[in-house]
């Protein structure tokens, strides 16, 4: 009686074990067949081979991982573009009401878009970073019709940049939806002329890049023939 108990909790731990194992192995099944989805930038479909296929330097790749997808988008870093008249209107006529401030029809329009906190723009020398910006405002001063603004989606890890800027928060995500759909790293921004021509630069860049766009300001908004 007594090895007969042995040899059943023995079958016991054994059959526990095994479907545990099996467990752990359909997981690490499921897991490892995550779909991948591969989108352009303008976050349509493609193939994986049209995602892979080698490009200009002016492309690179963000991956997402959600729980049962992998997405992988294809960013265009400088995309050049036109917006209507309207929609132009209707986009300073909210940033004017958000910023308490006038935008003259003349202006060129700059937004410095904050996406929030990621792994790009979490280090670095905050007073390097402080310096570089109160600079790149005062070279922006020297230059007429002018409309510069910074822009938040979510304002985690902005103090980083200096208490003495003005952020205003994009509060009806209008700035995301047309030009900066999903987080890029380190931060965006877009240009905008009196006519609707645009330039958005998606993810990290240079901000005294901005400075030698406005001086070539022609060249800047010419879009772009594909």
């Amino acid at each position: 009686m007594y090895l007969y108990l042995i040899l059943l909790n023995m079958t016991y731990l054994l059959l526990r074990n095994f479907c545990i194992i099996i467990f752990c192995l359909s997981t690490y099944k499921i897991v490892a067949q995550k779909k991948e989805l591969y989108l352009n930038d303008d976050l349509k479909q493609i193939t994986q081979f049209e995602f892979t296929k080698s490009e200009k330097a002016n492309f690179y790749n963000i991956k997402f991982e959600l729980d049962t997808l992998i997405v992988n988008v294809k960013v265009k870093s400088t995309k050049k573009g036109k917006i209507s008249n309207e929609l132009l209107s209707s986009i300073k006529s909210e940033i004017s009401t958000l910023s308490n401030k006038i935008i003259p029809d003349e202006n060129i329009l700059i937004i410095n878009y904050y996406h929030g906190l990621d792994k790009c723009n979490s280090g670095g020398d905050k007073s390097y970073v402080r310096v570089k910006y109160t600079r790149y405002l005062k070279k922006l001063k020297k230059f007429e019709n002018i409309s510069q603004f910074f822009m938040y989606k979510s304002p985690e890890g902005i103090k980083k940049y200096g208490e003495k800027l003005n952020w205003i928060k994009d509060e009806f995500k209008t700035i995301e939806k047309i030009f900066l759909p999903i987080h890029y790293p380190c931060g965006s921004c877009v240009l905008i002329d009196k006519n609707g021509n645009y330039v958005s630069i998606k993810g990290e860049y240079d901000i005294e890049r901005i400075i030698d766009m406005i001086k070539n300001e022609k060249e800047t908004f010419v879009i772009d023939e594909d």
